[in-house]
């Protein structure tokens, strides 16, 4: 059994003490790829491991195609996140506690040191045997890590500062009023990467219609203030406690859960009572319509979202139509509360929204089209949103609607919206798009309006457009993305890019602010240029100008150096490096960050940068998930990466990463996969220690299989390198690993003679090459064993050598194949273990020239049976109707050929006969059988007991089993 292990640690050691991937400007094309630096709240588990080996597997795979590769690395400390896991552990949180203890090997003692965020974060970063450091390394990741920094270092906060001042001259941050996630715990505004739970998740913008009932104002929430129009009720939940708090100067009727929202998003709210009378029954007065319409009971109606009180719009709202639908059907519902069956039976639901491809009520359309009958069925979400998108995006008010007849939707919406609030008739609340939404803390978060809060103006038309023209000269992979970019460019808002707790950079304009964690985290890949220099000097010394000069090549480097104390020298060093890696050639991160970090890392370069250095490309990830399950540190739902090295080994874990899925699909790890993952490595290693004790020779004379092997080679050479151009990691991995393996297999079970050593050397120099990104450990191991000079990790990468592709070569494997496969078809559909004998027999004389003009037709595109018919007549001696069958049976089998034989058969004259005559033996292994012999169709002494031979075709034989 291999111990993968010893050969891990001995190439990580070998490459670091030659500091192989140290990357120096040196003149030659360079290539700078950098991937999302790691949160550090908890250890380096598979997930990331599959994020931060795709960019390894590109970057080796660069470097052996010849260029200067830089593949850094650093570590995200800043933010709340870690202040919130370190105050879990403070308070002892039993299940944090469990956590690091238990799962993560903390000792009980230590856990006071776990309460400083700093020690907490260090120890995961790089002092853990858990950490992503030591994870990376044991990984065998090609990183130059003179260039390691944390977010918290004082040289990269005074970086942060520089584009801060730069981003605030360029007039795009600003103090304001704005609807944030805000942790009640914390006190602090909260963005995705401060989330346990609720990433993704967006703020619905809701306009409360206020509706009347003498004193009482019962304000409900919509997305559509537009269908005010359709009113027909309005919905109460008659189990939900509401209470009467009073609102600006009225009597609001809300959910008890809706008062602190009011209260954090500016209302004014004094007293506060419980609702001590039924209001389900009454009537309450439409605003802007004032027509009185019934309050009914729903137990649709969340109190936990918005108000807690909803108008209802049957005609437009599925939701409302099955709940009025509900009532209407079984009035006893009613009874409880004395409402008058009668007259909800009466209500007709009121059409204010003229929808093509729809009738008068598209939300009944729907609701009947799809079935629902219940308030439970969840298939009204997707009808919800089906309604709600066509009519907003498609759908015009109606004629009979004043004001507003014949407006867009999208128009009219924000017009009815100004229109309410302007008259005191309707106010804004704001509330998440999905719940819950979890801080890091653990406390649950709520929508709150900042109003001294400062923000990133993304809104900024001229801002906006800079990074679509980015956008737009990127390369995106996948491509499918482009259109997520797009849509985020467009919605982006004012961003709040400060807190008051957490980790960080103080903002520059106000130190009791703190920049967060994706605001902060935009541009640190040009810092990594610099970053291994910066360690040099002192950070007081780093002043804008330094970072004008040293980035932007602006100012005089003399000057520079004089007003900031820094060396000439350093200055000019650390231009050179920042002129020559910039600008950055691919980032890498997960698609889910697509709506924040890689769009702000758009926004922020081409604010700062000039177009001539704003990033090139971005490759969006997939996520990992656990036999089937979301992966959570915080949750210790993981494998730690060195529980999975210390059981496979780092090339294992890296072959079966890369195998599952390509970079931006979901991967799943299973672990019965994994171990299977095991006797494949195992096979390649033992395959390669085998050629390597083969004599060596000179170049001999070539079978037939040894050309097919040879250019089977060339073709998953082609297939990797096309592949790995593309990101196309797996698909990379399936020619240079697994199809290679299969083709190996088949070549040893063909090959015959003394070339046979001299192929498989030729194959191994190539192949360990080919799969050296993916599996560099075992390569290196291998290469070393082979006698050659230096490492494979920056060997050149095999080029395809068009001498020894051999197309007629691998059609005679392929065909061959075909012959074995209907061969056993036969014994299947016969039930006959093993054949005695077996005879094939070949088409020959008039037919293979009938053929090549059947090619001749195929490869045009058209076959035309009448011509070829006559040609027949004109060339052949042979009745029209055995013309007009062969042609027939001919045209049908040539049109289902594997893509390539056409050509090869146009184009070369191989001889069918001699094929299978040569193959005897190897097809008699293959079938089982004691005896195989090969005729033409026409020989007088062929062995046809039951007449098969007039059945053959060119390439087609005809064949008889007994």
């Amino acid at each position: 059994m291999v111990d993968w292990r010893e050969i891990d640690a001995k190439w990580q050691r070998a490459w670091s003490e030659a500091k192989l991937f140290c990357a120096e400007p040196n003149g030659r094309p360079k290539f700078f790829i950098t991937v999302a630096y790691p949160y550090v709240s908890g250890p380096m588990h598979i997930g990331h491991a599959r994020t931060y080996t795709v960019p390894d597997v590109i970057a080796r795979y660069k470097r052996m195609r010849g260029f200067n590769v830089l593949f850094p690395m650093a570590y995200h400390f800043t933010g709340t996140p870690l202040v919130g896991a370190a105050k879990r552990v403070k308070r002892r949180d039993p299940e944090f506690v469990r956590i690091l203890t238990k799962v993560y090997g903390v000792r009980e003692e230590d856990l006071p040191k776990f309460e400083d965020p700093r020690y907490f974060a260090n120890y995961f970063a790089r002092e853990s045997e858990l950490s992503y450091r030591k994870g990376m390394h044991l990984l065998g990741y090609s990183i130059d890590w003179r260039r390691e920094f944390t977010t918290i270092d004082e040289a990269y906060s005074k970086f942060v500062t520089w584009q801060y001042h730069k981003l605030m001259d360029a007039g795009l941050v600003s103090k304001g009023k704005h609807p944030v996630k805000w942790c009640p715990s914390c006190g602090n505004p909260v963005t995705d990467h401060d989330l346990l739970e609720g990433e993704g998740v967006d703020i619905n913008e809701f306009t409360l219609l206020k509706y009347r009932l003498g004193d009482y104002v019962l304000p409900a929430a919509t997305l559509r203030p537009e269908t005010v129009f359709g009113v027909t009720n309005l919905w109460l939940n008659p189990n939900v406690d509401y209470v009467v708090a009073e609102v600006d100067g009225e009597k609001w009727v809300v959910s008890k859960e809706a008062v602190e929202k009011l209260r954090n998003q500016g209302f004014k709210v004094g007293r506060v009572e419980k609702l001590r009378e039924s209001l389900i029954g009454k009537d309450v007065e439409v605003p802007m319509t004032y027509k009185k319409v019934p309050i009914l009971p729903a137990e649709f109606v969340d109190p936990k979202n918005a108000s807690g009180v909803v108008g209802s719009v049957p005609s437009h709202a599925p939701y409302d139509y099955v709940a009025l639908l509900e009532l209407q059907r079984r009035p006893e519902l009613l009874e409880p509360y004395g409402v008058d069956p009668e007259r909800v039976r009466k209500i007709k639901p009121v059409s204010v929204i003229q929808l093509q491809g729809f009738g008068e009520s598209p939300a009944i359309d729907v609701v009947e089209r799809e079935g629902i009958s219940d308030q439970r069925d969840p298939k009204l979400e997707d009808a919800t949103s089906e309604v709600y998108l066509a009519e907003f995006s498609r759908g015009t008010m109606r004629d009979w609607i004043p004001k507003y007849a014949g407006m867009k939707v999208s128009i009219a919406k924000e017009r009815v919206r100004g229109d309410l609030i302007a008259a005191g008739e309707g106010a804004t609340m704001y509330e998440f798009s999905k719940k819950p939404v979890i801080c890091r803390c653990g406390a649950e978060c709520s929508v709150r309006l900042v109003e001294d809060q400062w923000f990133l103006n993304y809104s900024d038309e001229a801002w906006k457009e800079k990074a679509r023209e980015c956008l737009g000269r990127m390369h995106l992979v996948p491509p499918e993305t482009r259109a997520q970019f797009e849509h985020t460019i467009e919605w982006l808002r004012e961003w709040p890019c400060t807190r008051r707790i957490g980790m960080g950079t103080p903002a520059p304009w106000d130190p009791n602010w703190i920049i967060e964690s994706l605001s902060d985290s935009t541009i640190y890949m040009a810092y990594y240029t610099i970053s291994h220099i910066l360690k040099e000097v002192d950070p007081a010394k780093l002043s804008d100008e330094v970072f004008d000069y040293v980035l932007l090549g602006e100012g005089d480097v003399e000057s520079v150096s004089r007003s900031s104390g820094v060396e000439l020298e350093t200055l000019k060093r650390m231009r050179e490096e920042a002129g020559y890696w910039y600008p950055l050639d691919y980032r890498m991160s997960a698609s889910e960050l697509i709506p924040n970090h890689l769009t702000f890392h758009i926004f922020h370069h081409v604010a700062i940068f000039p177009p001539d250095l704003w990033p090139r490309g971005i490759v969006s990830f997939g996520m990992v998930v656990l036999e089937g399950r979301k992966m959570s540190s915080s949750k210790g739902n993981i494998i730690p990466i060195n529980d999975a090295i210390r059981e496979y080994g780092a090339d294992v874990v890296r072959l079966y990463l890369m195998s599952v899925a390509e970079p931006w699909q979901d991967l799943d790890w299973r672990t019965m996969e994994v171990d299977a993952m095991v006797r494949h490595l195992e096979r390649f290693y033992s395959h390669a220690r085998e050629v390597i004790e083969l004599p060596k020779m000179e170049r001999p004379e070539l079978t037939l299989w040894d050309r097919w092997m040879l250019s089977r080679l060339q073709g998953h050479l082609r297939e990797a390198t096309e592949a790995l151009e593309k990101f196309e990691t797996r698909k990379a991995l399936q020619h240079a690993f697994f199809l290679m393996l299969q083709d190996l297999r088949r070549y040893l079970g063909l090959a015959r003679g003394e070339s046979k050593a001299w192929v498989l050397k030729y194959v191994l120099d190539r192949w360990v090459r080919m799969l050296a990104p993916f599996v560099p450990h075992v390569c290196e191991e291998i290469w070393h064993q082979m006698g050659m000079e230096g490492f494979v990790s920056t060997a050149p990468w095999p080029e395809v050598e068009s001498e020894y592709v051999d197309k007629e070569a691998e059609f005679v494997e392929e065909y061959l194949r075909s012959v074995i496969d209907d061969v056993r078809g036969i014994l299947r559909a016969t039930k006959m273990k093993a054949p005695r004998r077996a005879c094939f027999y070949v088409a020959g004389g008039w037919r293979r020239d009938a053929y090549r003009k059947v090619l001749e037709q195929v490869r045009k595109g058209k076959v035309d049976l009448g011509a070829l018919i006559s040609w027949g007549r004109e060339e052949l001696d042979v009745p029209p109707e055995e013309l007009a069958g062969f042609f027939k049976a001919a045209a049908k089998e040539v049109k289902r050929m594997p893509e390539g034989w056409v050509e090869v058969l146009s184009e070369s004259d191989i001889g069918e006969l001699e094929i299978l005559t040569d193959a005897r033996d190897f097809i008699r292994d293959q079938i089982g059988a004691e005896r195989v012999d090969v005729f033409t169709m026409d020989d007088p002494r062929r062995y046809d007991p039951r007449g098969r031979a007039k059945l053959a075709l060119p390439f087609r034989p005809a064949i008889y089993v007994e």
